[in-house]
Formats: C-alpha cells, sequence, structure tokens
C-alpha cells in the first residue's frame, strides 16, 4: 500500500515536470526558428510566444528576459555540438586533424540542419555567446596545434578570430548558395592552410574518413 500511494503521490509530479520541459523546448525551439530566419536582436518576446502558441505571459515562467533565452538556444544548440566534437577528437594525435575535422562538421553540420546553420549566421561570429562556447575550444585546438608544431601562427588570439570569421562566412556561402559535395574539405584545407600547414599536406589530411558525429539527447 505504501508503494502504491508513493508511485500515485510522484506521478502528477513527474507529469508536471515534462510538461515544464516541453513548454520551453517548445519555446527554445520557436526563438530559434525565428532568430535564424531573422537575426537574433530582431525577434521580440511576443513574437516567441505566438510562434510556441503559448500564452505571452508563460515566457516569464522559464525565462526572466529576451537575452536568457538567446542564451539558452545558443547552449541547446551550439554547446551540445561544441561537445561531441571534442569527444570526437579526445583521441585524435593529430592537431591538425583536429583541427580539419571540427571544421568540416560545423559546415555539415549546417548543410544537414540549415535552421542551425542560419542561427550561427544570424549570431554573428562576434556574438559573446557564440565566443563564450567556441572560442575556448578554437583557441585550444589552434594552441595545441602551436605547440606540436603543426601549425604556424604568429598570434592565436588573431587566429582564433579570423576562424571564428571564416567559419561563419562559409556557413554563409553553402547556405545561399547551391555549394557541391565536399565543400567541408575544401573549407578545412583553405583553413589549414591558413595556419601554415603545407598545401599537399593540408588536402590529405581534410580528405580524411570523417567519423560521425553523436550528439547526446
Amino acid at each position: 500500500m505504501a508503494t502504491e500511494t508513493k508511485a500515485a503521490g510522484t506521478a502528477p509530479g513527474g507529469r508536471q515536470q515534462r510538461r515544464r520541459e516541453q513548454t520551453r523546448a517548445r519555446l527554445i525551439d520557436a526563438a530559434k526558428n525565428l532568430m535564424a530566419e531573422r537575426g537574433v536582436e530582431s525577434v521580440g518576446i511576443s513574437e516567441i510566444t505566438e510562434a510556441a502558441d503559448l500564452g505571452a505571459g508563460t515566457f516569464y515562467n522559464y525565462f526572466q528576459s529576451r537575452d536568457e533565452i538567446v542564451e539558452a538556444v545558443a547552449e541547446a544548440s551550439i554547446e551540445s555540438v561544441g561537445a561531441a566534437l571534442d569527444r570526437l577528437t579526445a583521441d585524435m594525435p593529430d592537431p591538425a586533424e583536429v583541427f580539419a575535422a571540427s571544421l568540416r562538421h560545423l559546415v555539415l553540420r549546417a548543410t544537414t540542419d540549415p535552421v542551425w546553420g542560419w542561427f550561427i549566421v544570424r549570431m554573428g561570429a562576434a556574438h559573446p555567446k557564440l565566443i563564450e562556447i567556441l572560442g575556448p575550444r578554437a583557441a585550444r585546438d589552434l594552441r595545441r596545434g602551436l605547440d606540436a608544431g603543426r601549425f604556424s601562427i604568429p598570434d592565436t588570439d588573431i587566429a582564433t578570430s579570423c576562424t571564428f570569421g571564416s567559419l561563419i562566412s562559409a556557413l554563409h556561402l553553402v547556405l545561399s548558395t547551391d555549394r557541391p559535395e565536399g565543400t567541408d574539405e575544401l573549407f578545412a584545407r583553405t583553413m589549414l592552410a591558413m595556419v601554415g600547414v603545407d598545401a599537399r599536406e593540408a588536402e590529405e589530411i581534410a580528405a580524411r574518413p570523417l567519423p560521425a558525429l553523436h550528439l547526446e539527447p
């Protein structure tokens, strides 16, 4: 009897928590779609709740401001990819391959999920949240390549900024034009050349088999 009472008492709470999570996810998904279409700064709270088919006041049960939901969208859209790239490249011994594989997957992610890609493009290379999530990872990979003697970089901060700007431009290119297959490899080759890898070697590294990227649910 005690077990039945406990189960009966916890079930409603579990359902309520699931409903809250689903509603929050609806708001985040609506915000991501709108921001991908029109830009991060061009979307208001009322537009988000309308797109999510929720009451205007519902927003404030989950987020205190528009900036807070932008951060939530960025966390959901970018951090998961960054973490997956960390796992994917953790055992790669060659820093040049790590750099190339990460860049290739980011380009491929944009082509397979254009909403995700446009959200990154609309955020822009200078958005603080994008820099906060991907910036340390890019700088880390560049430093590792430099320390291993694989890269020739006069300034890591400048190289990181160039990587960000080039990535955003490349994503915009693949999303807005009819690019052929293999653009991810071409982009990786170009970026490897930028950090000092010999052109022939850069071509070989960028063409290596690319392990699948697994995002955690």
